[in-house]
C-alpha cells in the first residue's frame, strides 16, 4: 500500500513542479513583451543563420535602429565587408540607399521588398530590432491562449554572450503544411504577414514563386501552419530582451539568430540615420 501512495504523493510533487516551470516560462515571455515596448532604438551586432537552398548561409552586420520614424543603418562586416544599407533612403523614402563597396563603384537605391535585395536571406530591412519576432510571438500566445502550457517549455538557465539567460522553447508537435487558395490581390509576403508565417518557408514548398510577385486569385499552395515547428530563445535575464533564438521546421534547423553587444535606447543623432554621416562611406 505504501508504494502506490509514495508514487501517487511524488506524481503530484512532479506535476505541480512542472507547471511551475511552465508558469515561468510563460511569464518570462511575456516579460519580453512589455519590455519591447519601452525600446525606441537599438544598436548590435547581428549574427544571422538561415538555410538556404538546403546550407547554411551566415553574415555579421552592424545595426543602428529606432522606431519612430522607422530608420535603420546596416554594415556588413562578413562575408561582404562593407557594404552598407540605410534605410530609408534621405531621397526616396521608399528605396534602401546601398554602398555595394564594390562593383558597380556607385550607389545603389532599391525596393527593400525586391527580389533582388532580399535574394538569399529570409526577412527584410523592416524587420530590425525585436518588434518582428515580438509579433509572431504574440500572435502564437493568443492563437494557442487556451493551450499554451502544452507549447512551453522552460529549460533553465545558460549564459549567451556574458550574459545570464532564461532558456525557453516553444514546441509546435502539430506543424505542418497545408493547402491555402490564394485570393484576389495576394503576395507570398501579403499572406505570410497575415497568418504571421514564415515566407521563405512558402517559397521553400512552392517552386517558381518569388516574395514580391502577385500570385493567381484561386491558385492553390502549400503554406506552413504556424511559423515555426520550434522555437527556442535565450533570454537576458536582467533586460528581458532575446541574444539569441534558433527557429526549426519539419526538417530541422531553419534560422539561428544572435544579438550582441546589444544597446537598449542609445543616444542615437539624427545625422546616424543619414547618407552624409562622416563615419559612412557612401558615394
Amino acid at each position: 500500500m505504501k508504494r502506490p501512495l509514495f508514487f501517487a504523493l511524488a506524481a503530484l510533487l512532479f506535476s505541480g513542479f512542472t507547471d511551475s516551470k511552465k508558469d515561468l516560462a510563460i511569464e518570462k515571455i511575456k516579460g519580453l513583451f512589455s519590455a519591447n515596448k519601452e525600446i525606441s532604438a537599438m544598436s548590435y551586432d547581428f549574427i544571422r543563420t538561415e538555410r538556404i537552398d538546403g546550407k547554411m548561409v551566415s553574415n555579421h552586420t552592424k545595426v543602428k535602429m529606432k522606431k519612430k520614424p522607422y530608420s535603420i543603418y546596416v554594415q556588413e562586416v562578413s562575408p561582404n565587408p562593407g557594404v552598407e544599407i540605410l534605410f530609408p533612403d534621405p531621397l526616396d523614402e521608399s528605396k534602401a540607399l546601398i554602398n555595394p563597396n564594390g562593383f558597380p563603384w556607385v550607389n545603389l537605391r532599391l525596393d527593400p521588398m525586391g527580389d533582388l535585395m532580399r535574394s538569399k536571406q529570409h526577412h527584410t530591412v523592416y524587420e530590425g530590432g525585436y518588434d518582428y519576432i515580438v509579433d509572431v510571438m504574440e500572435y502564437i500566445f493568443y492563437k494557442y491562449r487556451t493551450r499554451l502550457p502544452d507549447i512551453i517549455f522552460y529549460d533553465g538557465m545558460s549564459v549567451v554572450d556574458g550574459r545570464s539567460c532564461d532558456m525557453i522553447t516553444l514546441a509546435n508537435p502539430g506543424f505542418k503544411y497545408i493547402n491555402y487558395t490564394v485570393k484576389k490581390g495576394e503576395t507570398v509576403s501579403s499572406i505570410a504577414t497575415k497568418y504571421r508565417i514564415n515566407e521563405y518557408m512558402i517559397l521553400e514548398k512552392n517552386l517558381g514563386l518569388s516574395f514580391s510577385k502577385v500570385l493567381r486569385a484561386g491558385e492553390v499552395i502549400k503554406v506552413p501552419s504556424d511559423y515555426s515547428a520550434k522555437m527556442t530563445i535565450c533570454l537576458d535575464r536582467e533586460r528581458q530582451i532575446p541574444l539569441s533564438m534558433k527557429i526549426y521546421d519539419d526538417k530541422g534547423l531553419f534560422e539561428h539568430y544572435e544579438f550582441k553587444n546589444v544597446e537598449i535606447n542609445p543616444a542615437l543623432k539624427a545625422e546616424e540615420f543619414s547618407a552624409n554621416f562622416s563615419a559612412y562611406r557612401f558615394n
